[in-house]
């Protein structure tokens, strides 16, 4: 018994390096998509260093939900892949360890992976798209953000370019000019004398409300154009975009608990209305992070091989296990969106093909079967190293 636990902990410590490395390595990748931007802010629009770093934790939890899961896959199939190499998988199986009883600490560890994830996508992403709302609405309203300058052609808002003539602050602005291409079919031309932005403390809204203007429409046909004059006209900003451009929406629904979410699809369901939306962001929200228990669980017997060569194609075979998952839920989502699946199928079909494989692969592997699959994933990645390195 006593040699049993200390081979459980020594697989489970295998696992610890691998996970936190590819964290740490998968993370920075994503934030630096952002960093570009975030330095913008510091530099040209003076936020703070701090207001910066809020910005991050609160982006952080939406690449956790990524990042923990391909961590725990790359930790399983690095992990199981050195003892592969290494005669010790060889070893074990010649004291009669079963594969089945190696996965007992991969199980643990895919288990507390699997918590984590349900955690940040349960509790920590809803509340932190919360407080990355309140929290871009406080620097707009304190000047420290805002994607409008006097003089300049703005198009840090989505799909829409702004130009204002005179600006003493965002009270007063004077010469607006406004084109908003969002819809493809009908683009239009704001042009108003006056303006100033509203902030809605509640609903954490940005608006630009406009005095004595006009509107310009110009169909794509261009045979005609229409003209329309106000007295009083608004339009909404997305300051989420202007801030983090190509970053995801913070829509209300992404904002919800679990109960405000199936508390707002009975009522919707009860009023006819479609939920699909609100049913994607639930099953999203439930089935990544059974994801993330099966890509734990399937990376030790992909990891599992004959040859010594190839260590570092764990990272290889991880990308394409996830590249098969995504495919799987684009598929199933673009279904959905068709009527042709339910969102609840769209998000737990890629899960149970992936379960399916898995249960396949593991007996493959525990009855000494060989595929070859982690070898070509091996030699393939290895010929592509040799090529790419100068």
């Amino acid at each position: 018994m006593f040699k049993i636990k200390v081979l459980d902990r020594y697989i489970f410590e295998e696992l610890l390096p691998p996970f936190f490395l590819s964290m740490f390595i998968i993370t920075l990748v994503l934030f630096i998509q952002k960093m570009f931007r975030l330095a913008e802010l510091v530099i040209s629009k003076g936020v703070t260093v701090t207001a910066t770093l809020k910005l991050l934790a609160f982006i952080l939890p939406g690449f956790l939900v990524i990042t923990i899961p391909m961590s725990a896959l790359v930790a399983a199939i690095t992990a199981f892949s050195r003892l592969s190499s290494d005669s010790e998988i060889t070893a074990m199986k010649t004291s009669r360890v079963s594969l089945y009883r190696m996965l007992r600490p991969v199980t643990l560890f895919a288990f507390l992976a699997f918590s984590a994830t349900a955690l940040t996508s349960l509790v920590l992403l809803p509340a932190a798209n919360t407080a990355l709302k309140a929290h871009l609405f406080n620097m707009v309203k304190s000047q420290a953000m805002v994607g409008i300058e006097a003089g300049v052609f703005s198009s840090a808002f989505d799909g829409m370019v702004i130009y204002v003539d005179k600006m003493e602050s965002l009270d007063k602005m004077e010469g607006i000019f406004i084109s908003d291409e969002h819809s493809a079919k009908d683009p239009y031309s704001i042009v108003a004398k006056r303006g100033k932005l509203i902030t809605d403390p509640q609903s954490f809204k940005v608006t630009l409300a406009m005095e004595e203007g006009s509107m310009y429409s110009l169909p794509r046909d261009k045979s005609k154009y229409l003209l329309s004059s106000f007295a009083a006209g608004s339009i909404f900003l997305d300051i989420n975009r202007s801030l983090l451009q190509g970053g995801s929406s913070t829509t209300d629904y992404r904002n919800a608990s679990i109960q405000t979410l199936l508390t707002d699809i009975r009522s919707l369901r009860a009023q006819g209305k479609p939920t699909f939306q609100l049913e994607s962001e639930l099953h999203m929200r439930l089935s990544i992070p059974v994801a993330c228990l099966i890509f734990g669980i399937i990376g030790a017997p992909l990891g599992i091989r004959k040859s010594r060569s190839g260590r570092s194609a764990g990272i290889a075979i991880a990308l394409a296990v996830f590249f098969l998952y995504y495919v799987l839920i684009g598929t199933s989502k673009n279904l959905a969106e068709t009527g042709s699946l339910s969102p609840a199928a769209a998000y737990w079909i890629p899960n149970a093909i992936i379960i399916m494989g898995s249960a396949v692969l593991l007996h493959v592997r525990n009855s000494e079967l060989n595929l070859g699959i982690g070898d070509r994933f091996a030699r393939l990645y290895s010929r592509l190293l040799r090529r790419t390195t100068p």
